[in-house]
């Protein structure tokens, strides 16, 4: 479980993040959604260590990441909107294959894992392509792979279907669903687009850096929605 406990962040003595208390639990699918410059990727940044509360905590499954940031780390991935900036070499097999060889594994073992990542992404056919001769679709699933390959137990999807054309974003998300359920990896999805909510089944609405609703998606109402500027 993630938990946020009085979770307060301040940029340049700007209060971007007030109050935040939350639960996330192992295998559900969550989507953090609010307008532009509510908090929400800053808010999941804290569930990997990317940044720390200047108040309050922030536990990934006990692990206090003031305490433990690589912990934290290992069980949360995170995948980001301009996700070509995580990809580092220059074939696809090698770039997922990096975080492997940070933590020391063999190479042999390693290429086992790669292998098996991206035939689950069903991508195996792209090990040995060059990333520059992928579409973005083919580079996003790269990113995923790299992020996979590490045995999250939550993944961190910031707006994973903004740079994607309709096709390729019906892809994503149906993988990122099938990751859900069949693999029980807990997904968070940031999103500031209502539709996107269909694939979820917790909804946690921000405004302004505090939490307007943090409950099943069924019971969310147009009444927060608009209250949060993401309605007519």
């Amino acid at each position: 479980m993630i938990q946020a406990k009085d979770l307060q962040f301040m940029y340049e003595d700007e209060p971007i993040l007030r109050d935040i208390n939350l639960e996330i639990k192992e295998g559900s699918f969550t989507a953090i959604i609010g307008a532009n410059g509510s908090g929400k990727t800053t808010l999941a940044k804290h569930f990997n260590a990317l940044l720390m509360p200047t108040r309050g905590n922030v536990f990934v499954d006990g692990i206090d990441t003031k305490k433990d940031e690589t912990g934290a780390r290992k069980k949360v991935g995170f995948v980001f909107q301009n996700f070509e900036d995580q990809i580092i070499y220059s074939t696809v097999e090698e770039d997922v294959a990096f975080g492997l060889e940070n933590l020391g594994l063999k190479q042999k073992d390693a290429e086992k894992i790669v292998a098996g990542t991206l035939k689950s992404l069903r991508i195996g056919e792209l090990a040995k392509k060059n990333v520059n001769t992928l579409s973005l679709g083919q580079k996003q699933l790269v990113a995923l792979a790299g992020v996979l390959a590490m045995k999250p137990e939550y993944v961190v999807f910031d707006e994973p279907a903004t740079m994607l054309d309709a096709k390729n974003k019906k892809n994503i998300m149906g993988l990122i669903k099938e990751l859900n359920k069949k693999c029980r990896i807990a997904v968070i999805m940031i999103t500031n687009v209502i539709e996107d909510l269909k694939y979820a089944d917790y909804v946690i609405v921000l405004k302004a850096g505090r939490i307007l609703f943090d409950d099943k998606k069924s019971r969310l109402s147009i009444k927060v929605m608009k209250e949060a500027g993401l309605h007519d």
